[in-house]
C-alpha cells in the first residue's frame, strides 16, 4: 500500500507505512517507544495499544512533527535502484566505521570498568558477533541483493519481463534480510536495555561517555538504515519482480 499523506493514515495501516510516507513521523513512534523498523509490519492501533498512547494522541504529534519540520527527504519517492546506491553511499562506510570504532570503546570500557559494571563486558561480547553480522549483511546486500533490484529496474525501463533468477527469487532473498535485521534489532535492545538507555554511571570516564554516545547514535542510524529497506525498497523491489515475471508469463 502507498501512503501519500496523513489524511490517507489510520489506524489498520502499519508503523512502517506512516514512516513510509514521511520519515519526520519516525521521531513521534521512538517518543512512544514503538519500534518503526524490525517492528514496522504492525498495525499502528495495536502498537498504540500496546504502548498506552491513543491514535488521536499520534496523529497530532505526527501532523505537528510534519508542520514544523524542515524539508525532508522523500525516500518513499526514488526510484529503487536510486534508493539502493543512496543506502549503499550512505549507511555502509558509517555502518563499517562505527563497527570497529564502538568495538575499541567497548572492549576498554570493559577493561576499565568491567568489575565495578559487569555490563559492559556483556556489552563488550555481544559487539563482536554483532560486528561479524553486520560486515556480512552488507557485504551481501552489496554483491548479490542490490544488484538484482537494479537489475530488475533495467529490464522494467526497457519493457522486458524477466522470470526469477536461477538463484532463486528476490523475495527469498529479502526474506533472510528481513531475518538479519531482525537480529540486529534484538542486540540493538539488549544493548539499549544493558545500558540503561545509554545512561553512563556516574563514575563514567570520557571513554565511557563516548561509548554510550556513539551506541545511542548508532542505534538511531541502524533503525533508519533498516526502516528504509524493509518498509519501502524491499516492497517495491519484490513488486516489481512479481510485474516483470507477469510479462515474463
Amino acid at each position: 500500500m502507498s501512503v501519500n499523506s496523513l489524511q490517507n493514515l489510520n489506524a489498520s495501516n502499519s508503523v512502517g507505512e506512516w514512516v513510509a510516507a514521511d520519515f519526520r513521523l519516525a521521531g513521534v513512534f521512538t517518543k512512544h517507544g514503538i519500534d518503526f523498523c524490525c517492528g514496522g509490519d504492525k498495525p499502528v492501533g495495536q502498537a498504540c495499544a500496546e504502548h498506552g498512547v491513543s491514535v488521536d494522541t499520534l496523529l497530532h504529534e505526527a501532523q505537528t512533527a510534519r508542520e514544523t519540520a524542515s524539508i525532508a527527504e522523500q525516500y518513499n519517492q526514488w526510484s529503487i535502484d536510486f534508493l539502493a546506491d543512496y543506502i549503499v553511499n550512505q549507511f555502509h562506510p558509517y555502518t563499517r566505521q562505527m563497527l570497529g570504532q564502538i568495538g575499541q570503546y567497548a572492549d576498554a570500557v570493559a577493561h576499565a570498568h568491567g568489575a565495578a559494571h559487569p555490563e559492559t563486558v556483556t556489552i563488550a561480547a555481544l559487539w563482536r558477533p554483532l560486528t561479524a553480522e553486520m560486515t556480512s549483511h552488507m557485504q551481501e546486500e552489496e554483491e548479490l541483493v542490490f544488484p538484482r533490484i537494479k537489475q530488475l529496474t533495467q529490464r522494467q525501463a526497457a519493457g522486458n519481463g524477466s522470470k526469477p533468477s536461477a538463484d532463486g527469487s528476490l523475495e527469498a532473498l529479502v526474506a533472510q534480510m528481513h531475518a538479519e535485521h531482525e537480529a540486529v534489532g534484538d542486540t540493538l535492545e539488549e544493548l539499549a536495555r544493558l545500558s540503561n538507555g545509554y545512561t553512563v554511571p556516574a563514575d563514567g570516564c570520557n571513554t565511557y561517555h563516548a561509548l554510550y554516545g556513539f551506541l545511542d547514535e548508532f542505534e538511531a542510524t541502524t533503525k533508519k538504515h533498516i526502516h528504509l529497506e524493509n518498509n519501502i525498497l524491499f516492497p517495491k523491489a519484490i513488486r516489481v519482480e512479481q510485474e516483470q515475471a507477469a510479462l515474463a508469463a
